[in-house]
């Protein structure tokens, strides 16, 4: 039996991998989470986990003990906090994005682990005006982005000099099934199945979109893949869309093209770029079959 820890396993990414995962009869799976996690997202595949591992991923100690105990192959290490407008508290984001990972990596290599996937955010690279490379000089403007990029850089370091294989999957928008219905995605199908006009920010800003289906299957297959431990892999679709084609394209779906969104109700994102687009030749290059 294959041993995963998934950490960030209630949030919206970290569901949709563990459900996947839950899926495969040779995998032992242990998540981590806290007293106060919903778990609503797993619901339906509880059974499936082995254990819930009650944990306070800044406290080195703790996950020091965990990962002894359980001795994960495969460390899915999908944990963050700040990526919402809500979540400002400085010393959390810091606790979870930065001293978390360098707990838990540090844990696994410790204890053998042969893969520890790490996740990035486009965050990490600031303000662009051509598609992002993973080779570009990263520039992040907010304080989560420069917290999301040093442990990338962490992951980057340890990887390059330890046995357990390293790399970061540097997401750009997934959106999908189990989304927090505050996010875009959410919001406009919500909205349409009332048969309401969703409220919308800016019809021209962009976002390379990615389906959250997609963003699993990748991470499923790197952990077989060739790639350099130490590695950042951009993970989007490589191609931007505006929120209206965003928009166009989910209602089309749902046979609501008629319900026009309703446009500046929704406060737009500070430093809203012009590009927003994923460099993904080394994320092609490493899973051609994706």
């Amino acid at each position: 039996m294959k041993r995963i820890l998934v950490t960030g396993a209630t949030g919206f990414v970290g569901a949709n991998v563990v459900k996947a995962l839950s899926l495969k009869k040779d995998t032992e799976l242990y998540v981590t989470a806290r007293r106060t996690s919903d778990f609503r997202r797993l619901a339906d595949v509880m059974p499936q986990i082995k254990e819930v591992c009650y944990i306070q991923l800044e406290d080195r100690e703790q996950v020091f003990a965990l990962l002894e105990r359980v001795k994960p192959e495969i460390v899915y290490h999908i944990a963050t906090y700040g990526g919402f407008p809500n979540q400002t508290d400085q010393i959390q984001i810091l606790q979870t994005n930065l001293l978390a990972t360098t707990h838990l990596l540090d844990a696994a290599i410790q204890y053998g682990a042969t893969s520890f996937i790490n996740t990035g955010s486009s965050s990490e690279y600031g303000i662009k005006s051509t598609p992002m490379k993973e080779t570009d000089l990263c520039e992040p403007v907010n304080f989560y982005g420069i917290t999301k990029l040093a442990a990338t850089n962490y992951c980057t370091m340890q990887g390059k000099n330890s046995l357990t294989k390293v790399c970061t999957l540097r997401l750009f928008s997934p959106y999908g099934e189990l989304e927090d219905p505050t996010r875009l995605y959410a919001s406009i199908v919500n909205s349409l199945l009332k048969n309401e006009r969703p409220k919308l920010s800016r019809p021209h800003s962009v976002r390379d979109f990615i389906e959250i289906e997609k963003v699993v299957q990748v991470y499923e297959q790197i952990v077989d893949a060739n790639f350099q431990s130490g590695d950042v892999i951009n993970v989007g679709s490589g191609k931007q869309q505006t929120i209206q084609e965003f928009y166009n394209l989910i209602a089309k779906k749902m046979d609501k093209a008629d319900i026009e969104p309703i446009w500046g109700e929704a406060p737009p994102r500070a430093n809203e770029p012009e590009m927003w687009e994923a460099d993904i030749t080394k994320l092609k290059s490493l899973l051609p079959n994706l």
